[in-house]
């Protein structure tokens, strides 16, 4: 016996799909057909029509990536005395590598060789050593830039992108995400930061980069930040018969 015969229920999963990333990967998959773009960017109102360096991508890590080709530590100590304004940065930005990295708390281990990216930061080992709660909230969303990964971001050009959330059932998430990381800012008094909040912090103040913000929902809402389209509108404005049976379903469950 399994779980499926016990409760009488077999459906194919694209008829009970509740997974919002599925729903993402979807309507990713629908943007790539040609022509679907253009539909896409006028149901937007967005006038622009893709550049050169046009590209659609997918759970976005730009930040965490660009870190990787970094060359050099001093390139990584002017990114956080330009990027990270806490009081002492310029001080900190002179340590040696395995100072630096523990004063941040990086990685199970600090690495004595080079400086680890912000995103490995940890942030109940910083609570210890940043006792500044303006400093320590810099100090979050700089590293949580690092690990966050907008749903579906699309380049129009280089500087001029669209950035996607998509919801199936959940609200819009808020950090810190653990009980551990929420307790330290309930003990200093910090609200919680919004997750469109923070991808704005990400895409404008830190990569440069002029940007739409938009919701992808079940029920039409209003937002004074964001763009806000419904599954439905997306659906119907897109070209999506060549899609597999499965998709097709999806889409259907989710208009």
């Amino acid at each position: 016996m399994n779980i499926r015969e016990v409760t009488g229920l077999d459906p194919n999963y694209a008829e009970i799909n509740r997974e919002e990333r599925n729903y993402a990967a979807v309507f990713y998959s629908a943007l790539l057909k040609p022509g679907n773009i253009e539909k896409f960017l006028g149901l937007l109102g967005v006038s622009e029509t893709p550049g050169e360096d046009f590209g659609i991508y997918f759970e976005y890590a730009y930040l965490r990536d660009i870190w990787n080709k970094i060359p050099d530590d001093e390139t990584k100590r002017s990114v956080l005395r330009n990027f990270l304004p806490i009081s002492n940065v310029m001080e900190l930005s002179n340590l040696p590598p395995v100072e630096l990295n523990t004063h941040f708390g990086a990685g199970v281990s600090a690495s004595k060789a080079f400086i680890q990216q912000p995103g490995k930061w940890a942030l109940s080992k910083y609570d210890k050593t940043i006792l500044d709660n303006e400093d320590f909230l810099t100090a979050c969303k700089f590293k949580w830039s690092f690990n966050i990964k907008p749903d579906i971001v699309i380049h129009l050009d280089k500087d001029r992108a669209i950035c996607i959330e998509a919801k199936y059932e959940s609200g819009e998430g808020q950090y810190p995400g653990t009980d551990r990381d929420k307790a330290v800012f309930n003990r200093r008094g910090i609200s919680y930061v919004g997750q469109m909040e923070l991808q704005k912090y990400m895409m404008e103040d830190l990569l440069g980069i002029q940007t739409d913000f938009v919701f992808l929902v079940h029920k039409k809402s209003k937002s004074e930040t964001h763009k806000v389209v419904t599954w439905e509108e997306v659906f119907q404005c897109l070209e999506t018969s060549e899609l597999p049976a499965f998709a097709q379903t999806m889409i259907q469950n989710v208009s």
